[in-house]
């Protein structure tokens, strides 16, 4: 038994345990567009984790947690659903709606008994498109994509909420300060560096959104100046992100509610920061934009551990689920964290944006395969592989050298992708909570 597990049989509901409540409240936390590696706990050289190490000093990490896409509504809907994105079909290409037929964690918890609050800075997650349904309460923001609300706001809304609601309670937070154009207040922006990140790297502008809409030509303007100012803003928002996140924590203590909750911190997708010559995210499906940070704190725990088999956001659902002691969905596509996975889980990925990424990706092993149907810069019908235990930059493409175990594995993929498509919901019927293009667009999910 894992030490994950042993904390969560000590202190389920019907157990012999007494020194914690019967019916933990859950704490869901989903910063948008935060890469694994970019955190201290990951490898980073910056301390971009800042006071949440307190909770990493508690918690379990994942060091192999995937996101089964590299951009928001399908991440998040796999969240919600457990199902994976080829089966729940909330993705471009097949509806803008979370489908109202599947049954997710936040009806179940609150069929369960447990009062349910969501808040989401990122319209692809709203009550427009049906992202609301289960919680007792659903603050989202419909306002101009760019202009996103400031984390801080989000955290004395919840902390207000925290104050009077029911328990036990479900808590989801989304916030979008790590998204572009990494919005920090000027009085936060030194607390990293010791100064302010250079504006020279400009979210909304050229060279960046011309690189990604195709003229890939302008790469040769790409100065090491430009980059440097586009990773210090994005750490530097990082950092902000979670000192704002450590103060709820704190109010979490203040109102004796730390110990007894389980929190899982997490991201929905991460974010390319030229690693590949490119920038944003839903371009392609390599480490830094599907990799993301992972970090469970169970009722109770006090040790931190850690984990490297690989994992994914669908495991999300079923994990809260039997923390809590409830009984298992038989609807999802993942597994409850409690249990250790084989170190040879496959896992693919999925991006469905025929003006940006069209393709998919399997992870067997040490192995990443990557179909592409269509790129932003041209490409059509390409396959690559990759070794990341020798080659985790997916810098040298195998397929050439190794065809037939790239064509085992990309027969594979199809299998599995087969297997979810045949059982995949019917799409709802669009009507008018669809998203519009113009939002996608400022969002940056439509060129």
């Amino acid at each position: 038994m894992t030490a994950l597990a042993a904390v969560a049989v000590a202190l389920a509901p019907g157990c012999a345990a007494t020194d914690g409540p019967p019916r933990p409240s859950v704490l869901l936390v989903v910063v948008d567009t935060l890469r694994a590696d970019r955190l201290t706990d990951y490898g980073h050289d910056r301390d971009t984790l800042g006071p949440v190490a307190a909770l990493a000093a508690q918690a379990t990490r994942f060091t192999a947690a995937y996101a089964p896409s590299s951009w928001t509504r399908p991440s998040v809907a796999t969240i919600f659903s457990g199902m994976m994105p080829a089966r729940h079909r909330a993705k471009i290409g097949g509806t803008n709606r979370l489908n109202r037929a599947i049954p997710t964690l936040a009806e179940t918890l609150g069929a369960a008994g447990w009062s349910t609050a969501g808040f989401s800075a990122n319209v692809v997650v709203s009550r427009k498109v049906d992202f609301d349904q289960g919680f007792d309460r659903f603050l989202d923001y419909e306002g101009g994509v760019q202009a996103y609300p400031d984390i801080a706001a989000m955290m004395r809304v919840a902390s207000d909420w925290l104050k009077t609601a029911p328990r036990p309670f479900f808590l989801f937070l989304q916030p979008m300060n790590v998204h572009g154009p990494y919005r920090v207040p000027v009085e936060h922006q030194t607390v990293l560096l010791g100064r302010r990140p250079s504006s020279d790297f400009r979210y909304q502008e050229p060279p960046r959104t011309s690189i990604m809409a195709g003229a890939v030509e302008l790469r040769s303007s790409i100065g090491e100046t430009y980059l440097t100012s586009l990773r210090d803003q994005y750490d530097t928002a990082i950092r902000y992100s979670m000192e704002q996140l450590d103060a709820l924590f704190s109010d979490l203590r203040r109102e004796g509610l730390w110990d007894e909750t389980l929190i899982v911190l997490t991201s929905d997708h991460g974010e390319e920061l030229y690693d590949h010559q490119g920038f944003s995210h839903a371009y392609s499906l390599f480490e830094e934009v599907v990799r993301v940070p992972l970090y469970v704190k169970l009722p109770g725990q006090l040790e931190p551990a850690v984990r490297d088999d690989p994992v994914s956001l669908a495991d999300i659902y079923p994990t809260v689920l039997e923390v809590l002691g409830l009984p298992p969905v038989r609807h999802g596509d993942g597994r409850s964290l409690l249990r250790r996975g084989e170190s040879e889980r496959e896992l693919v990925f999925e991006v469905n944006n025929p003006e940006r990424f069209r393709g998919r990706a399997l992870l067997s092993g040490n192995y990443k395969l990557i179909e592409t149907e269509v790129d932003y810069q041209g490409r059509s019908d390409a396959v690559a592989l990759y070794d990341l235990s020798r080659d985790p930059d997916e810098s040298r493409d195998l397929v050439n050298d190794e065809p037939e175990l790239a064509a085992r594995l990309r027969a594979r993929m199809e299998e599995i992708f087969a297997g979810y498509e045949e059982r995949s919901l019917p799409l709802p019927a669009e009507g008018d909570a669809v998203l519009d293009q113009d939002t996608l667009r400022a969002l940056g999910y439509v060129n």
